[in-house]
């Protein structure tokens, strides 16, 4: 007899790609490619921690109630507003296993976080996709339209990463806002997504506590530098977190991620100061590239787009060696664009040094 899947999961559209095909990065060349936290500084003070991890956290399960409480404490919320998960793609993930039936309609941006579209699929929901048109300052979601496509199609669901990625782009609070008023008067779930926080240092989450149409979806993939570790937590009022609790498997992660992020917590500050390194590097990054007469889309993550026009045969053959980066993109918004994730100054500074080579050498 058959095996009778989810019939969304005979969708051929829906493909996965198999871990058998990866291979590993050369360590000799600067992974910027990811939107990875690769500051030096933390890196120390993330392996001086893992030192300090006790022996326990390898052979006993997990418990979380401490760095619960915690992490509440960090965001000025209670406990109760929380559940931890395997990155913010667990939680993005448990907001469509809760609120997404197959047929349901689900609205999320384009082009956006790979996995919006995969669970869509994946869940078999009925997709609004909102693209994001190509201006002179970058790609341009309008406002107007979210609420619109929010109104003409009720959804169980709006995605909407803040700041987006790959564009980069953020909305306003005020625009949140009222995206949110319209959400609750229609009977949707917002997702927001703050992977990118603190680069991007506004949060929705003190809403949580009045609204329970808003999940807020964190990581500490980013700024937190702790990408290997696959933890995250999403935000939500009480009785929207009871739901998602529902979902959860036996244990939300690891003991091993449990006790690392408490003592994170605790080195906060640390975080804060690498933050305010790759800023700086970012800063650096922008002005270097607009003086070699290169366009330039600063983003609110932790990564930028240059576009190197006549120049990117030369510059994409100088870097091919030295650095990973994403070299194009295929969708219009950002076409002839490429992306850097962004690092301290020194790590930039190698980067324009090879950049400048390549437009002095191709001028000759």
């Amino acid at each position: 007899m058959s095996t009778r899947p989810r019939r969304s999961l005979l969708n051929p559209v829906l493909q996965r790609p198999s871990a058998l095909s990866s291979t590993p990065r050369d360590a000799g060349r600067l992974w910027l490619d990811k939107n990875e936290n690769l500051d030096e500084e933390l890196e120390a003070v993330l392996h001086g921690v893992l030192r300090a991890l006790p022996a326990r956290a390898l052979n006993t399960y997990p418990e979380a109630g401490e760095v619960y409480r915690k992490l509440a404490r960090w965001l000025g919320i209670g406990p109760e507003h929380l559940l931890l998960t395997p990155g913010s793609d667990g939680a993005i993930r448990l907001v469509f296993e809760a609120f997404v039936e197959e047929g349901d309609a689900v609205v999320h941006t384009a082009p956006t976080f790979a996995m919006y579209p995969v669970y869509s699929q994946m869940f078999g929901a009925a997709v609004r996709v909102l693209e994001y048109a190509r201006t002179a300052g970058g790609p341009h979601l309008d406002a107007q339209a979210i609420m619109a496509a929010v109104r003409e199609c009720r959804p169980k669901l709006l995605c909407l990463p803040n700041p987006d990625s790959p564009t980069g782009t953020t909305l306003a609070p005020e625009v949140l806002r009222d995206v949110l008023t319209v959400c609750e008067d229609s009977g949707t779930v917002l997702l927001l997504d703050e992977a990118y926080h603190p680069f991007h240092e506004w949060t929705a989450v003190p809403w949580v506590t009045t609204s329970r149409n808003l999940v807020v979806a964190r990581t500490f993939a980013k700024a937190w530098g702790a990408a290997g570790l696959r933890i995250g937590y999403a935000v939500a009022h009480p009785e929207t977190i009871a739901l998602l609790h529902k979902m959860r498997p036996m244990y939300e992660v690891s003991t091993v991620a449990i006790e690392f992020m408490s003592g994170m917590l605790d080195r906060s500050a640390d975080m804060l100061k690498s933050v305010a390194r790759i800023r700086e590097g970012k800063q650096y990054f922008v002005e270097e590239m607009r003086a070699l007469g290169f366009d330039v889309l600063p983003t609110a993550g932790n990564f930028l787009h240059v576009a190197f026009g006549a120049n990117s045969q030369a510059i994409h053959a100088a870097l091919s060696s030295r650095v990973y980066y994403r070299a194009a993109f295929d969708t219009p918004s950002l076409a002839g664009y490429s992306r850097f994730s962004v690092a301290p100054r020194p790590v930039m500074e190698v980067v324009a040094g090879l950049i400048r080579q390549a437009v002095v050498e191709s001028r000759r």
